[in-house]
Formats: C-alpha cells, structure tokens, sequence
C-alpha cells in the first residue's frame, strides 16, 4: 500500500498530537540509560505496564547498574519476580547482564546483530533497545501495533510493517510515535476500533486478518548464525 509522503505527515501529526494529550507516561519513557530499558523491557515482558510501574523504582535503587544485577543474589531477584510473575526472568536478567561484562566489557550493544546474540533478546526488545535507549530510529513492533497497522493501512507482516513505521518516522520523534503507536493499539485499537482514535477519520479501515499476521522471530541457522526470520504468529 503506497501511502504519500503528505499523508505520512498528517499521520505523524495526527499520533503525535494524540499522544501529547492522551499517551501513557511512564517512568521509562522518561529514560536514556541504555541498562535501564533493557531491563525494563524484560520486566514488561507479558506483565501489564501498571504493575511494572509499581516496583520500577524500587527495582533499579536495588540494581542501578549492569554490575550490580550480575552480582545479584538468585533469592532476591526471585522475591521481585514473584510479585510481576514469570520467575526465570530474574535468572534470565542476571545471565545476560553477565554476558555482557563478559563479551561486551559491560557495555549494552548498539547494533542489532550484537543485541540478538543475547539470550532472550528478540526483535521487539533489541528494536526498543536502539530506538528509545541509542536514539537510533528503529521501528518497535509488537503485536498491538501490528493491529493497528492491519487495521489502518492493511499491513499484516512485520516486514512491512517495519519499512512503513521507518518512513513515518521521518515526518516526526522516532520515539513519541512509536510509543504512540504502542499506546493506540494497547487503549484504543482492539477487537474494534474506538471512536477516540486518531487515525480513524484520516486513514480507510481494513478488517483485522490475524490469520495473515507475520512477525519476526530469532532462529539460528545452520552455520550457528542468528538471524530474524518471518513466522506466522
């Protein structure tokens, strides 16, 4: 679907606005310490964002560096976890904060191919790595704003979906819209379109074909070499 550069503009215009008025502000959104939003984005790992709100700060006053969550004790990153859910995420959290000091001398990668070499590390998360922690402009995908994006201008594959967000940045914050993609499609862009959203009198709407949805996922190939492959979901 080829959509023009003038009405690219106006989309941008239009999330931006919206998301001035009604996005969500969280304590991370406000953050460009790279160790903090990769973390935080382990901890929103199918948990809602409220509850992570929650034990946000509480959390990096405990381990405010890399070095201080490798040296974590297993017992008190369990007792955190056990209040958002999803344990292992604390074993997880505290290997690749290991691996980092180990390959990377404490340093969070900022390319795409070094972040997917760590372990629990995807496309979304190593997206919202660069986009929101290096300021690299990166499309951030999940399955919300694929819906969006689906219903909105009938984009169902995360490729695409990547090569669209990418030109929409260019008319606008790489980092405001993609969190006010994030939040259209977490508030207003469910089963139905809402009344209140901003895209709804600006852009045609398509019906929802989850059946067709492709997303990325991270696969090793035969030589041992990750890579980012297209799955249905």
């Amino acid at each position: 679907m080829k959509i023009s550069a003038q009405m690219l503009k106006i989309i941008a215009q239009e999330l931006s606005s919206w998301f001035d008025k009604r996005g969500r502000k969280f304590p991370w959104r406000f953050e460009k310490d790279v160790y903090k939003i990769l973390v935080t984005e382990f901890l929103l790992q199918r948990t809602k964002s409220e509850t992570v709100e929650r034990i946000y700060h509480e959390f990096f006053l405990k381990y405010p560096s890399i070095q201080s969550l490798a040296s974590a004790k297993k017992k008190e990153l369990n007792k955190i976890f056990s209040r958002l859910g999803l344990r292992y995420r604390g074993d997880r959290l505290k290997k690749i904060s290991l691996e980092i000091l180990r390959k990377f001398k404490g340093e969070i990668p900022s390319d795409l191919e070094s972040l997917l070499k760590l372990k629990g590390v995807g496309s979304y998360i190593a997206s919202a790595v660069l986009n929101f922690g290096y300021n690299i402009p990166t499309p951030v995908i999940d399955k919300n704003v694929l819906r969006v994006l689906n219903r909105h201008f009938n984009i169902t594959s995360e490729i695409e979906a990547r090569k669209f967000v990418t030109e929409l940045y260019k008319y606008g914050n790489h980092r405001k819209l993609a969190y006010a993609l994030i939040d259209v499609g977490s508030l207003l862009c469910k089963k139905t379109c809402s009344d209140k959203c901003p895209l709804l009198n600006i852009t045609s709407v398509f019906p929802l074909r989850r059946d067709r949805w492709k997303m990325l996922r991270k696969v090793t190939d035969k030589k041992g070499k990750i890579k980012l492959r297209e799955q249905t979901v």
